[in-house]
């Protein structure tokens, strides 16, 4: 029997628009069973509260496409580097990833109707016959 190989999981992230960090994208380590019980809080270890995820994230990220605000050069791909970067977008990032590791997908835009029809539109609005009324 021949033995199986399982590929490690990559969770790529892309901020589309009209997303405030529209255009940034990173490439981040998926986690180990017990790596992904301990985000959740319910691991051996509990890191499921936001700096323990950032930290995490830090150690998953493999790349990004962000730049220095002032110069335009990379900035480097490192858990220190998470940490000096503006709030908001790290809080964004480890949201989708996390979010990624769960299995939630992206979110859709709000225009969006995921191909399904609504459940209005799939609901009779006629008043049922007397016949059934009753």
């Amino acid at each position: 029997m021949a033995g199986y190989r399982h590929k490690a999981k990559r969770i790529n992230v892309r901020f589309e628009a009209p997303h405030e960090y529209a255009g940034f994208e990173a490439t981040l380590r998926g986690q180990h069973l017990g790596g992904f019980l301990n985000l959740m809080g319910i691991g051996e270890v509990d890191m499921s509260n936001i700096g323990d995820q950032l930290r995490e994230m830090g150690r998953a990220l493999i790349s990004w496409n962000l730049e220095d605000e002032d110069t335009g050069i990379p900035v480097p791909v490192t858990p220190e580097a998470v940490m000096a970067q503006d709030q908001d977008l790290m809080f964004a990032l480890a949201t989708a990833w996390v979010d990624a590791l769960k299995g939630v997908p992206a979110p859709l835009e709000t225009s969006s109707t995921d191909g399904q029809p609504s459940l209005e539109a799939s609901l009779p609005m006629e008043p049922l016959s007397e016949s059934l009324a009753s």
